[in-house]
């Protein structure tokens, strides 16, 4: 009798311990996104990058998306670029858009090579959507 109430206190223990833990993880993502929103906030109108990046973060944590393709559109809008236009795909790609997300990723390939990059990364991903 005596363990198995010591099995229940560490199960109740080990149950907090996670909540908490938990709470503090969603609390730092609330504290990211505010920061990304505060970066574009601030960001020049000519600065294509920092809408890029504040979506991808976005995109990575799976937070903050109907924001993120707001970002994405108008870091497009600014400066069109292999960069930009990989992380729209990476968002169509996320949401289940398959065939818009392999049109944005040809789109990033074609402005990459024009660019000069190397666009091996990009091409996979093309691939990879078109076995799905």
């Amino acid at each position: 009798m005596k363990s198995l109430k010591q099995l229940l206190a560490f199960v109740l223990v080990s149950i907090l311990a996670v909540n908490v833990s938990l709470a503090k993880g969603m609390e730092n993502e609330d504290n990211e996104i505010t920061k990304l929103r505060e970066s574009v906030e601030n960001a020049s109108a000519s600065d294509w990058a920092v809408y890029s990046d504040a979506a991808e973060r976005c995109i990575e944590l799976k937070a903050n998306l109907s924001e993120a393709y707001i970002w994405i559109e108008k870091s497009i809008e600014i400066n069109a670029n292999s960069d930009n236009l990989e992380v729209k795909g990476d968002y169509l790609a996320l949401n289940g858009a398959n065939d818009m997300a392999i049109t944005a990723y040809n789109k990033a390939i074609l402005a990459g090579m024009q660019e000069g990059k190397d666009v091996q990364k990009l091409q996979k991903k093309v691939l990879k959507m078109s076995r799905r």
